[in-house]
């Protein structure tokens, strides 16, 4: 009996032995790994981390920065402390980091120095450039002079007058002391991820980056709701085959002063390039910044032979395939707006 008893506590002394053994073992591992000693003294530039990236992406981001040597052990880092899906997406300046554990952290964790913002889609880059200086207090003059510098606009990769419809609609966290030109590359950044992700889904678009943004910024501009956005995409592609004017109300009154008003012919003979009531095909660039589901559609047209469409004045629009039906939706409407008003 004795016997059988000393060799249970024999038993459960040797497991309890093995168990801290591990334990201490695990530890160590922790520690050495986060302990990984980096070298971040001289990184080649801030580090801009899009939103939705994964740990590969990010780890390359670092070592294309020459601020990390090993993929591995910062892959297992955000493993081990459980923030594969932790990254906080922003622009991050590494120097003076150096080790995997300090790393991971800073992409990983809240910052009382981080502002959270959201830029809506269909905002104009002067309403970003308010929203911006109202949260972190940059200077709007500088904001808008970088989105119209023609050698700025270039060096990021955008082929347009301006970066209007170029500048991501997203939430941002931002640290308080980036520049304008800082933050204008996180959203160009973010703005090209996006463009990425949908390029790859349409491999056979017949439209450069720039027109799908201008077409976006239109589709966006017109819908209300995002399950609307593909059929007012084949509206707009339909056209644009055919020849026939877009006739695009946003379009109008992105070039009339002040805020949206009652069209009436008079602002449809406005002469502007941007007037699609006057000039065939798209305009010379984006008239908003659309969000993803709008530049989505934009690449990914519903097949329809509609031409044209009409508002409904509940939000939504109601389609047609010839003059004919259009003017006859039109005229329907009328009927029951004059119905409504005399209930």
């Amino acid at each position: 009996m004795a016997d059988a008893k000393f060799e249970i506590d024999y038993k459960i002394k040797v497991g309890g032995g093995i168990t801290l053994l591990i334990v201490i073992g695990a530890l160590l591992f922790y520690s050495i790994i986060l302990g990984w000693e980096i070298d971040c003294r001289e990184p080649s530039d801030l580090i801009s981390i899009p939103k939705g990236a994964s740990a590969q992406s990010v780890a390359a981001l670092l070592r294309e920065s020459s601020c990390l040597q090993n993929e591995s052990i910062f892959k297992l880092a955000l493993t081990l402390t459980m923030k594969n899906k932790h990254i906080i997406p922003g622009r991050y300046n590494v120097k003076g980091i150096s080790s995997i554990g300090q790393l991971v952290k800073m992409i990983t964790s809240q910052s009382s120095d981080r502002v959270k913002i959201t830029l809506i889609e269909g905002w104009p880059m002067e309403r970003y450039a308010e929203a911006l200086n109202k949260e972190l207090k940059i200077d709007t003059y500088e904001f808008l002079r970088l989105c119209k510098d023609y050698n700025f606009i270039h060096s990021l990769g955008i082929d347009a007058p301006s970066l209007e419809g170029f500048l991501a609609p997203d939430t941002y966290i931002l640290l308080r002391t980036y520049t304008e030109e800082n933050i204008i590359r996180i959203m160009v950044n973010q703005f090209n991820h996006n463009m990425q992700r949908i390029k790859e889904s349409a491999p056979s678009v017949h439209l450069n980056k720039r027109e799908i943004t201008t077409l976006a910024s239109i589709i966006q501009g017109e819908a209300m709701f995002v399950d609307e956005m593909p059929t007012i995409s084949s509206v707009y592609n339909n056209r644009l085959k055919k020849g026939m004017l877009l006739q695009a109300d946003p379009t109008i009154q992105y070039i009339l002063p002040g805020k949206p008003r009652r069209l009436y012919n008079k602002h449809l003979k406005v002469d502007d390039p941007y007037n699609t009531y006057k000039y065939k095909g798209l305009p010379p660039g984006p008239i908003n910044n659309p969000g993803y589901s709008a530049l989505y559609a934009a690449a990914h047209p519903s097949q329809t032979s509609y031409l044209y469409f009409v508002a409904d004045g509940e939000g939504r629009h109601i389609f047609s395939n010839s003059n004919e039906e259009h003017n006859q939706a039109k005229l329907i409407l009328k009927q029951n707006r004059r119905k409504k008003r005399k209930l």
